[in-house]
């Protein structure tokens, strides 16, 4: 099948979308995290806007001492 004039460059372009994306929303948590001063205090901060518990969010990234693997 023949591919279109136009179809390699849209895909550069989507994948440059998604990378911009990412990017931003890296960024957004870095500024959310640097406003915080404690893993705690994130997680609390993400947990009111997204409406999950905040010891689910410290549980799912590993930093629940309670749960530690050992």
């Amino acid at each position: 099948m023949r591919r279109l004039r136009g179809q390699p460059r849209a895909e550069r372009d989507d994948r440059r979308r998604v990378r911009a994306a990412e990017a931003e929303s890296e960024l957004a948590l870095l500024a959310q995290f640097v406003r915080h001063d404690s893993v705690a205090s994130l997680a609390d901060a993400i947990a009111e806007r997204t409406g999950v518990r905040r010891g689910d969010l410290i549980a799912a990234a590993g930093l629940d001492p309670h749960c530690a693997d050992g």
